[in-house]
């Protein structure tokens, strides 16, 4: 997956994980977003460093 590509989907995460929050969505549901978004974001800078 490419920077730009790593980017993208970094954004589209961190979009439905404030959703999930504001529309008051179960703690699983959370964490496992949230999770995600915190590998692709390791793998952003594994790519950039």
């Amino acid at each position: 997956m490419s920077q730009s590509e790593l980017t993208e989907e970094i954004e589209l995460l961190r979009t439905k994980l404030n959703k999930l929050a504001e529309s008051g969505a179960g703690y699983d549901e959370i964490l496992k977003t949230s999770q995600e978004l915190d590998e692709l974001i390791v793998m952003y800078y594994n790519i950039a460093a």
